[in-house]
């Protein structure tokens, strides 16, 4: 450890009264850093008690004795006639080492005195105090390392685009459940936001300057799943990363985690996140010891956990410790007022859109929008621009209908408002536009469940779902 250099001051002195109940010597005689005092003649005048017990000399035996007479090899009287102090030497007496400090006392510029501080009576202990420092230093590096790069909230709440009263009323709260430590649950279909109001909340939150991590519980495989959230010791098996592995509940110590898609949680992996939210001790695989983690669960799924529980495939008691502060993000076709803004934004913002300039939209274009169920929601949304954007000829600044992609322009979109048409109940004709926009995907795509999953933006889960749900799994193959 470099010592800080700087200028050693002597000390300057018009009166030192060492007399018993002298302030000074009160303040002296309290702390640890051994203190020594002598005269213009070298006989000692004062040894506090920490300088005493250092080197076991009785105060009252060397008071007035001449410095060399207790301590043959001091120095003092050296320094007292150089009248310059000599700091941080190392001294040795009665088989202790120590660091000490030698000042001459000046009094109008003649030496009226010396002085002894002892900065570490022992320099083993100044060695310990060393590797301590050392071991602190390599902690702060490592951490400061682990944290460099991870992930942090992009996104705000500023950042989701919405003129609708439900909305504003959900940003409102989720600024509210953000300023608190306990589980936010987000509820919505597939393509509603979910990720981006993750985001928001840890971006709201005390924790925002730390890491933001997001984990797919439905995208990992279910024997990868326990080593991606709780990490593993090396050895553990055959093939494991050297060093072992960092959990992902370990990384998010002071910041955050979101698991997405939570209703998809193995239910052995349900009963060990019940026990890492209850005490916020966390296991690795292969290892006894626990390490504790102070980490903000943000959860989400688009499933209903109140039914998976009276199925049987969710656990109750972790649906109550996550339903304290639920968020239900209402699905695009519920909220038709955010279609307008929403389009102008992902119009504006697309990445690496194709057409230089603002982009507009016919209003044949909105009309169709409004009229349409939009089961992707906002991430269909975004695709269906994003196709429309790219189909643009070269100079076109407004989406047309025969821009938009194939599937949107069948029966649902020409046939749902045709003058004449016999009035269909609203539920109805949202069913029916979901069914068609289904069927013409897969037949856009040649039946392929992933490219159709693509087109619709939604997961190839939700279209297997979405089929069975209208009959059409032996049609679609």
């Amino acid at each position: 450890m470099k010592l800080p250099s700087h200028k050693c001051p002597t000390i300057q002195i018009s009166n030192f009264d060492t007399k018993p109940g002298c302030f000074h010597k009160a303040i002296l005689d309290f702390i640890d850093i051994g203190i020594m005092v002598a005269d213009k003649n070298a006989h000692i005048k004062y040894l506090n008690p920490a300088f005493a017990e250092m080197y076991n000399v009785t105060p009252d035996k060397a008071i007035d004795k001449r410095v060399k007479d207790v301590f043959p090899a001091s120095r003092l009287e050296l320094i007292m006639k150089r009248g310059k102090p000599e700091k941080v030497a190392r001294c040795s007496y009665a088989g202790k080492d120590a660091l000490i400090n030698r000042y001459p006392i000046l009094n109008g510029g003649e030496v009226a005195g010396g002085l002894v501080e002892v900065l570490f009576r022992d320099i083993n202990f100044l060695k310990e105090l060393l590797h301590k420092l050392e071991a602190l230093e390599k902690k702060v590096i490592y951490y400061k390392q682990k944290t460099e790069g991870l992930p942090r909230a992009k996104f705000g709440f500023n950042d989701i685009v919405c003129s609708s009263e439900p909305m504003k009323k959900l940003k409102e709260l989720g600024e509210r459940f953000a300023r608190s430590t306990r589980p936010v649950l987000i509820v919505g279909e597939s393509g509603t936001g979910k990720e981006l109001v993750a985001h928001s909340i840890h971006g709201a939150s005390p924790r925002a300057s730390e890491a933001f991590i997001s984990v797919n519980c439905a995208a990992i495989p279910k024997d990868l799943l326990e080593s991606e959230l709780f990490g593993f010791e090396e050895g553990t098996f055959s093939g494991a990363k050297s060093g072992g592995k960092v959990g992902k509940f370990e990384i998010a110590d002071r910041g955050s985690i979101f698991l997405d898609e939570i209703g998809d949680l193995p239910m052995e992996m349900q009963a060990k996140l019940l026990r890492v939210l209850e005490s916020g001790e966390i296991q690795k695989i292969g290892s006894s010891a626990n390490v504790f983690s102070d980490f903000r669960l943000i959860a989400a799924t688009n499933k209903d956990l109140a039914k998976a529980v009276a199925a049987g495939t969710f656990r109750e008691d972790l649906y109550y410790r996550l339903c304290m502060l639920v968020l239900k993000i209402p699905p695009l076709r519920e909220r038709l007022d955010d279609l307008s803004p929403i389009a102008h934004y992902l119009t504006t913002n697309l990445i690496q859109a194709p057409i230089q300039g603002p982009i507009s939209i016919s209003s044949e274009v909105k009309q169709l929008f409004e009229r349409y169920s939009w089961p992707g929601n906002i991430r269909e949304l975004r695709n269906c621009l994003c196709f429309a954007m790219f189909s643009m000829d070269e100079g076109q600044h407004e989406i047309k209908l025969c821009n938009l992609p194939p599937y949107l322009l069948g029966k649902s979109a020409s046939c749902a408002n045709q003058p004449g048409a016999a009035p269909t109940p609203l539920s109805l004709a949202r069913e029916k536009g979901e069914k068609d926009a289904l069927v013409h995907a897969l037949e856009v795509t040649g039946k392929n469940k992933a490219k159709a999953a693509r087109l619709l933006g939604i997961s190839r889960n939700e279209v297997y779902k979405k089929m069975r749900k209208h009959g059409l799994t032996e049609r679609a193959g």
